[in-house]
């Protein structure tokens, strides 16, 4: 009897420890199995690919739109909040420029560096608003010399024109990224819409012709035509696309 309960004993311990060895068995073929279904490249893009941060702190670009071509930097400093400063420059001439009833041989120069502090209203989001100040050299300049068959060229002289807008002006805008180049969201293309408000334009039209109180009421006419001109242009729209890169 002593011998057969030894024996039984002996039976369930095999069992057990059989049993144990089926199942240590079974999960690592099913591990090898899945495994084997996971490329090696996958595998590989995994590891060197990990999860990308909420966002990434600082972030530069290159953008053109129509504050010209120019550059920026941000500074994304909290989950919520950051600021940026950039560069825009454009500038052209145009032989033809027509201004109500005077042709300028004109140059126009747009130049402009916002300072903004942004808002992130999600964390794990590029999307922005913009409130900060522009700050504005954009300038007309140009000479005329034929006001037509009414006043001779010779007694008007030449015309030169001059217009400026404020220097400092308010700054409203909306921005982030349309999509990332990348896993690792470093590069993406991005975009920003909004307006500035360059106020009530400089205007000033001069001429070289002799002095003649008729003729200088006409430049002064012409000077508010120019002026009125301008004036379309007190809210400048800000429409820019950008690449950056983002660290």
């Amino acid at each position: 009897n002593q011998q057969k309960m030894a024996k039984s004993k002996t039976t369930r311990i095999q069992n057990l420890l059989a049993a144990a060895l089926l199942g240590a068995l079974s999960y690592t073929t099913t591990q090898l199995a899945a495994q084997e279904g996971t490329s090696p490249v996958e595998t590989t893009k995994r590891a060197e690919s990990p999860e990308p941060p909420a966002y990434r702190p600082w972030t530069l670009g290159l953008e053109a739109g129509t504050t010209g071509l120019g550059g920026s930097l941000a500074w994304r400093f909290s989950e919520h909040f950051g600021v940026r400063s950039g560069f825009d420059y454009f500038e052209y001439s145009d032989g033809g420029f027509a201004i109500k009833d005077l042709t300028y041989n004109a140059k126009i120069r747009v130049m402009s560096e916002p300072l903004t502090f942004d808002i992130y209203p999600w964390e794990k989001h590029s999307f922005h608003i913009s409130v900060g100040l522009q700050f504005n050299q954009n300038r007309l300049t140009g000479t005329a010399e034929d006001a037509g068959n009414i006043i001779p060229p010779e007694k008007l002289g030449t015309l030169s024109l001059k217009v400026e807008q404020q220097p400092v002006n308010p700054y409203l805008s909306i921005g982030g990224n349309f999509f990332y180049f990348d896993h690792a969201h470093h590069w993406a293309l991005g975009g920003e819409l909004g307006v500035a408000y360059t106020g009530e334009p400089d205007v000033s039209l001069n001429r070289t012709g002799p002095p003649s109180a008729l003729l200088d009421a006409a430049v002064r006419y012409e000077q508010q035509q120019v002026k009125e001109y301008a004036e379309k242009f007190m809210w400048w729209p800000v429409v820019k696309l950008m690449v950056t890169y983002s660290f």
